[in-house]
Order: C-alpha cells, then sequence, then structure tokens
C-alpha cells in the first residue's frame, strides 16, 4: 500500500514538471470551489525545486505533505523488520499526539481562512 501511494504522489509530481495537465480537483470542476488540497501537488513541486516562496503561495501544507511522502517512502522500501519498527514508531507518534486529527483540523481552517479572506484570488490562484 505503501509503495501505490508513493508511486501515485510521484507520478502526479512528474506530470506536473512535465506540464501535463494533472488530475483536476472535482470539487473545482463541478462546484467552482476549490478543495483543501487544491494546489498541494505545485506547492511540493515547488518546494522539491527549493522554491519556497512560492510553494508556500500554492499551498502552506506542502512542507507537511513533503514529510508525508518521506515517511511512506520510508515504510515502502526499509527491509520488513526495519520496517516493522518504524511503522511502530510512526503509530505511537500517532497515538500519543493525535497529530493527524490536528493536522486535518488546521487544514480544514486553513481553507475555510482561503475562501472567506481570499476567495477570488484563491480561485484565479489554483485555477492558474
Amino acid at each position: 500500500m505503501a509503495w501505490l501511494l508513493f508511486v501515485t504522489a510521484t507520478a502526479l509530481l512528474v506530470v506536473f514538471a512535465a506540464g501535463l495537465p494533472g488530475w483536476p480537483c472535482p470539487l473545482l470542476h463541478f462546484a467552482g470551489v476549490p478543495c483543501p488540497g487544491c494546489g498541494l501537488t505545485r506547492a511540493t513541486f515547488f518546494l522539491l525545486q527549493g522554491n519556497v516562496q512560492d510553494s508556500l503561495h500554492f499551498h502552506a501544507f506542502a512542507p507537511i505533505v513533503l514529510l508525508g511522502l518521506v515517511i511512506v517512502f520510508a515504510a515502502a522500501v526499509l527491509p520488513e523488520d526495519k520496517r516493522q519498527r518504524w511503522l511502530d514508531w510512526v503509530i505511537v507518534i500517532e497515538q500519543r499526539t493525535g497529530v493527524v486529527m490536528i493536522l486535518l483540523a488546521v487544514l480544514f481552517l486553513y481553507w475555510l481562512a482561503r475562501l472567506i479572506f481570499m476567495n477570488a484570488a484563491y480561485v484565479q490562484l489554483i485555477r492558474g
């Protein structure tokens, strides 16, 4: 499963880097409202290039997504014994901190703030 997630994320980044049309946001397409993740592919790509300013302009969660990709990549490539220790460590961190729920709540609030305070600029940024 980790491989599938990592390969899918990498494919999205490669498609964007090649200038090809990526996976369009269904919410933006049908309702005209960007989803909470709109702009993350571009933001992560810019971050990988070292362009932090453009990355954060598109989406502030790009560093978190990149960290998540590193965690998933490690889970995909580590030998079985080390992978299990790695996953156990990740599970303990999540259980003790609830970091995933906290990040989801902050992502939702970030999305709402962008919609409320920058709606036209936000939609224009995402549409290109």
